[in-house]
């Protein structure tokens, strides 16, 4: 039986038949597998079966009964399947989600891409985003849980119709909402750039104080960590050492963290703030939106030229400044200007020492997002050795910057972190 464990989620991928010859085995199978007491999710990937007895039925309803404190799913399940689970009444004990439908990206219009994914329109109501980062159905539907947790605390987003199948991989279905995103009222209405800077500090400061009950999503810094074990073959261990101590340095706190928390990612819809691509959703220190922030108009516009040309594939098809607007729609110019109403509006109530402190922390982190997004860049070219081994350059090159600074003073600005 085939079973993949990680970030303490369990995705076991169940037989194409489980009936009376082999119930037995796929039971002594199935509880053989020593992460079950371990995972917090356990995920049934029923893609491959096509019919299950009430004998197999039994056996899942034991592990139901057995692990009643985890949260456990059977999804990918067939039309045929899924009738015999709501015929039986196991519906009423487990979640069961159908098989995702295929959607032909052909007869759609693509409104943009980027590096995680990109969006198309459906029609007047609906579009389709095509993930880059989630390669698996299991990992969609994770997305969504997490999501609908979301939604549940208050926080302000957009709940997907429907997960789908596309010839580029699997994609959320969602409501194209009368709105425009903050950094399009911002190019729009320059007059205004306080009242929309205003409002994504209030946002950013609903999430660092929305809390979650202990366990109930995911955290930052574990997902941080979770993603490195894709990395541990191109790294030295000593730098996978390196890039733990600066994720374990983060307080973990059971607070909001939207994980790439900017302008382009928030919409105004009727005069209120709606955040989108929630792929990285988590709970966490608000440090690590603040230092997104930073990242997104700091770092990235003050990146070395040649590094940037590398980084980026630009390879002298536009200019750095060119490509960091398509990217972010501001110039290196504007993006000091939001930043900077950015980071005083969030502490306001803190004394320039003070400020000055955290902004150095920040900064580190800011830098410290590069090496996140790299780990990400090496998975999506999971294949190609090239362009891993140049991402691997850089996540080294971002490092060394890093070691220059004494994290142990930096981190002390947490104190007065209020």
């Amino acid at each position: 039986m085939n079973f993949y464990y990680s970030d303490r989620d369990l995705l076991i991928v169940l037989p194409k038949i489980i009936n009376t010859e082999n119930y037995m085995a796929f039971e002594k199978n199935l509880f053989a597998i020593e992460q079950l007491n371990e995972a917090k999710e356990i995920y049934l990937d029923a893609n491959d079966l096509t019919y299950i007895s009430s004998l197999g039925l039994r056996v899942i309803f034991k592990l139901v009964k057995n692990f009643r404190n985890k949260r456990i799913a059977v999804f990918g399940v067939s039309e045929d399947v899924y009738n015999i689970f709501e015929f039986t009444g196991m519906i009423n004990f487990i979640r069961v989600f159908k098989k995702m439908r295929r959607v032909d990206l052909n007869s759609l219009k693509l409104l943009g891409a980027g590096m995680y994914g990109s969006v198309y329109r459906i029609n007047e109501e609906l579009i389709l985003k095509v993930f880059r980062n989630i390669n698996s159905k299991y990992e969609v539907k994770k997305l969504l849980d997490v999501m609908r947790i979301a939604f549940k605390h208050d926080i302000p987003t957009i709940m997907p119709f429907e997960i789908v199948e596309t010839e580029k991989g699997v994609g959320a279905v969602l409501e194209l909402l009368t709105s425009n995103l903050i950094s399009q009222l911002i190019q729009e209405n320059p007059e205004k750039i306080d009242e929309y800077i205003g409002t994504m500090v209030e946002l950013s400061k609903t999430l660092a104080s929305t809390n979650f009950e202990e366990e109930e999503i995911r955290s930052r810094n574990r997902m941080l960590l979770s993603k490195l074990n894709s990395v541990e073959n191109l790294l030295l261990p000593e730098e996978i050492e390196t890039i733990k101590k600066y994720i374990n340095a983060v307080p973990v706190r059971n607070t909001a963290v939207h994980g790439d928390f900017h302008a382009k990612n928030i919409m105004m819809a009727e005069g209120n703030p709606i955040l989108i691509d929630m792929d990285e959703f988590s709970c966490g220190h608000p440090l690590w939106d603040i230092a997104n922030i930073n990242f997104i108009y700091q770092i990235m516009p003050r990146t070395d030229l040649k590094v940037a040309d590398d980084l980026y594939d630009i390879n002298g098809k536009m200019t750095y400044e060119e490509f960091y607007f398509k990217l972010i729609a501001f110039s290196t110019a504007d993006a000091d200007i939001i930043w900077n109403k950015f980071f005083n509006g969030y502490f306001a109530d803190y004394s320039q020492e003070e400020k000055n402190s955290i902004l150095e922390l920040v900064e580190f982190y800011g830098t410290f997002r590069y090496i996140d997004v790299l780990i990400d860049l090496c998975n999506i070219f999971k294949g190609n050795a090239e362009k891993i081994a140049g991402k691997v350059k850089f996540i080294r090159y971002f490092l060394a910057k890093l070691k220059e600074k004494n994290l142990d003073e930096l981190i002390k600005a947490l104190e007065i972190w209020k």
